[in-house]
């Protein structure tokens, strides 16, 4: 949890314990915090400056849903580009500077699908429209702004294999295979796959590519 949550987890907790210590002060009974407070999102959240320094993104509710806002530095114009109402939206991150991606997945199946859209909100595309199959992020690969790496197991449900996707059209290939015990992968500073994480259900191992990188 990042730190700016947790401070105002704790704002929060504080100030429910002075309201309650004065309400309950006179009965001696100890005070009492809402379970609400507990569960419910806070105000703004993960926020994020734009490579190039120009836009802050951030979370904040929106119908009871986190949803992902926009907001040029210096001015006081806050753009929703999201509109999640059922699920809150797990995760985002800048694709490049005019384009948010993030994941989300539908009534709890925890199969997060990856999105991505402007960030006036438009052009918006469901870039891994699978069925049961889950994402994760490998490389944003922030010196390319319109590919990144990313993780799946439609092939496989047990397995993620890597595949290198577009992030405006939503085209991809697989650039390397899981063979059935790699648990992730891990890329070099040029974003080539270089690295796996494997496991035989005890022991883990990190297997490295010399010379030949995929990707």
């Amino acid at each position: 949890m990042k730190k700016p949550v947790l401070l105002s987890i704790f704002f929060i907790l504080a100030l429910n314990f002075f309201v309650g210590y004065q309400a309950n002060a006179e009965t001696g009974l100890p005070p009492l915090i809402p379970m609400s407070d507990f569960f419910r999102n806070p105000e703004k959240a993960s926020f994020q400056l734009s490579p190039n320094g120009q836009y802050l993104a951030f979370m904040q509710p929106w119908k009871h849903r986190m949803n992902v806002y926009i907001q040029k530095i210096g001015t006081e114009k806050v753009t929703r580009i999201t509109i999640a109402i059922k699920r809150d939206i797990a995760g985002y991150f800048w694709a490049n500077n005019k384009r948010i991606a993030f994941v989300q997945d539908k009534a709890g199946d925890e199969n997060f699908k990856l999105y991505a859209v402007d960030i006036d909100g438009s052009n918006f595309k469901e870039l891994t429209p699978f069925d049961r199959v889950r994402v994760q992020i490998i490389d944003d690969l922030e010196d390319n702004e319109n590919e990144m790496i990313i993780g799946m197991n439609k092939r496989d449900k047990r397995i993620f294999d890597a595949f290198r996707i577009n992030i405006n059209t939503g085209e991809m290939k697989m650039i390397a295979e899981n063979p059935g015990n790699i648990d992730g992968w891990l890329t070099d500073n040029d974003g080539k796959l270089r690295m796996a994480i494997t496991s035989n259900g005890v022991n883990k191992s990190l297997l490295y590519r010399q010379t030949v990188c995929i990707g």
